[in-house]
């Protein structure tokens, strides 16, 4: 065997968690581009993993000098990898494919009781933007829902950010406004204020509920934007991401009192 020539694209792509769906192959030539049957070949993976935790495997050619590996299955972290498949003893130039791995997307979603037919006549169903006054205390958010291709996305973490929302311009972290108690903290009611907050894992549902939100006495429009909380992948994917609008209405105005 003198030379390996790839089969199909030499470029591959996997969500994090999940197997490649195509099984790179190379097919085995001599020097006069005949197929040599029974070439060993052998695959090496950096930053991928090969017939379970094996990043290196040597595999037979079949009859027609074809050369598979193993499923491959990327590691946790999203980013590009080189998988390479080279003749015994290092013969002949070495063929490489890339796989990229894609950080997973998940599907966030607000859900409240009416979603499950419980809705409590007590409790009108959910209405956007949030409105509320200023100084006020919206203790009854919505809660979220996480799902990865349909199923709850069970032990996520999300973060919740709170964003200007000024017409014509791009939302951007507020610097006042609306804000959060530092949950961190165990005397709630002398917490910090934050407007960034890392929220627990969600439940066995994939369910969040969002913390108690203050208002603050400033009026105006601002977004909570949850995003699933990745120190690998901190851009997340725009179906990573919910925008929740919201509205501090200003006071009514007083006018003089006529005696």
């Amino acid at each position: 065997m003198t030379r390996l020539e790839p089969l199909g694209s030499r470029e591959l792509d996997a969500e994090v968690g999940h197997s490649v769906a195509r099984r790179p192959q190379v097919r085995a030539l001599d020097a006069h581009g005949h197929l040599v049957p029974g070439a060993r070949v052998t695959f090496r993976g950096d930053g991928v993993r090969l017939a379970g935790e094996a990043n290196t495997v040597t595999v037979t050619a079949d009859r027609g000098g074809i050369a598979t590996a193993p499923a491959l299955r990327p590691g946790d972290h999203p980013g590009r990898f080189t998988l390479t498949a080279t003749a015994p003893g290092g013969r002949g130039p070495a063929v490489d494919f890339t796989v990229t791995v894609l950080p997973a997307l998940y599907r966030l979603e607000l859900w409240d009781q009416a979603h499950e037919g419980h809705q409590d006549p007590q409790r009108p169903p959910l209405s956007l933007p949030l409105k509320a006054g200023p100084d006020s205390l919206l203790s009854e958010l919505p809660s979220v829902r996480v799902t990865r291709n349909g199923r709850p996305a069970a032990g996520l973490r999300i973060a919740v950010t709170v964003l200007t929302a000024v017409k014509g311009e791009k939302p951007v972290p507020a610097l006042d406004g609306p804000f959060f108690r530092n949950q961190d903290e165990t005397e709630a009611e002398h917490a910090r204020p934050v407007r960034s907050l890392l929220l627990p894992p969600t439940d066995a549902d994939g369910r969040i509920t969002l913390p108690p939100l203050h208002t603050g006495p400033r009026p105006g429009s601002y977004i909570l934007r949850l995003s699933t909380h990745s120190e690998d992948a901190p851009a997340a994917p725009s179906g990573n991401v919910l925008d929740i609008p919201l509205t501090v209405t200003s006071p009514p105005a007083t006018g003089p009192r006529i005696s």
